[in-house]
């Protein structure tokens, strides 16, 4: 089942499956990626409460075992509608016996989007309704269009960052989803841009920007449309496209990053993770900004 937002500029389209976003337009303009089984048949997963992958997909959480896929439960277990407004539209999820086979832990996921003119808010708010303190880290991975005009190629597009970047980019092995924290790549340093090139993905998986300084990203093309992507909450971007010269480029806003070389199996102990205490609440929030 799928919903409508509007606002005055754009509308959006969530669906029940996965809480996740469907569609994102303005102007008559697709923004999102619409899936496609020769590249990427998805669109805008939610990662929670794990980003990437585990080793052989197990861990222990405080002593608890967990068996958890790629990015995680939440995009894979039931939602729930728990308030739609003209504007905006949340979704809940709580935790089941399903979900606590993959992770032990009792919890509530609230997906909250709101449209406001041109630009779509994405919130995550969980909360610890068990007994047990639990550790996750929670990440978007939105796709869009690239290009969105007939007149440009992906070679158009840059992604333009709002402070230079000194550092240079980590990047997961394509078969395992694992990061080798002592292997960094000079995909972009002492730049505030990065031109998009297949030729980035096609050797290797997602560029991330960990403990990113900058906390505004821009995908724009010559034509002057693109998206801008604002996570203040968030530590980490990563940037990636999927083999094959697909028309995409996703922007990836997370709490943390897939597990590392250096990293044992313990999930509390791995990089960028939030422990949440009986009754506490956490949330955060990223912003998508039509251009």
């Amino acid at each position: 089942m799928q919903y409508e937002i509007k606002s005055r500029e754009a509308k959006a389209v969530l669906g029940l499956d996965g809480a996740m976003l469907n569609s994102l337009r303005k102007d008559d303009t697709e923004y999102l990626w619409q899936g496609d089984e020769k590249y990427w048949a998805n669109q805008a997963p939610v990662c929670f409460p794990i980003v990437g992958v585990l080793p052989d997909n197990k861990g222990y959480a405080f002593g608890k075992e967990c068996n958890m896929k790629r990015h995680g439960i939440a995009r894979i277990s039931p939602f729930e509608v728990f308030e739609k407004l003209s504007n905006s539209i949340t979704f809940i999820q709580k935790s089941s016996d399903e979900t606590k086979r993959a992770f032990p832990f009792d919890y509530e996921l609230k997906i909250k989007y709101t449209l406001t003119g041109s630009t779509l808010t994405n919130e995550y708010i969980i909360t610890n309704t068990g007994k047990e303190k639990f550790p996750f880290v929670i990440g978007g991975h939105p796709a869009f269009n690239c290009p969105l005009t007939d007149k440009e190629s992906f070679e158009d597009y840059k992604v333009f960052f709002d402070k230079k970047m000194t550092k240079e980019v980590l990047r997961p092995d394509h078969k395992t989803g694992l990061v080798d924290i002592n292997k960094r790549f000079d995909a972009i340093q002492n730049s505030d841009f990065i031109d998009m090139k297949h030729s980035l993905f096609e050797e290797n998986d997602a560029m991330i920007f960990d403990n990113i300084e900058s906390k505004c990203a821009t995908l724009i093309g010559k034509e002057g449309k693109g998206i801008k992507i604002e996570f203040q909450d968030m530590n980490n971007l990563l940037i990636w496209s999927a083999v094959g010269n697909a028309n995409f480029v996703a922007l990836e806003p997370w709490t943390g990053i897939s597990n590392c070389c250096d990293e044992g199996n313990k999930i509390e102990e791995k990089r960028g993770m939030t422990v949440l205490y009986p009754n506490e609440t956490a949330s955060f929030k990223f912003k998508i900004t039509m251009i």
